[in-house]
């Protein structure tokens, strides 16, 4: 996990283009398949901060998947 100081220092202008080179990088193993949890694993943050940084790179977010007997809606015999 990052520090305030680490988040706050990403958000500072002069980091933008770190910022945007992180988003791209993001969006392109996100368009290649990665979940969002994997990619916040792999880079350290969470997975609120990936969507953030996938939504700001503009990417396509795939359709969240419902997995399970809670969610399956089949008729049972």
């Amino acid at each position: 996990m990052r520090t305030t100081q680490q988040t706050q220092r990403m958000r500072t202008p002069a980091r933008a283009a770190e910022r945007y080179k992180v988003a791209q990088s993001l969006q392109a193993r996100y368009g290649a398949g990665a979940t969002v949890p994997d990619l916040a694993g792999e880079h350290s943050y969470s997975v609120a901060t990936v969507y953030r940084l996938l939504h700001e790179a503009g990417a396509h977010m795939r359709s969240q998947h419902h997995h399970g007997p809670a969610h399956d809606t089949r008729e049972r015999p």
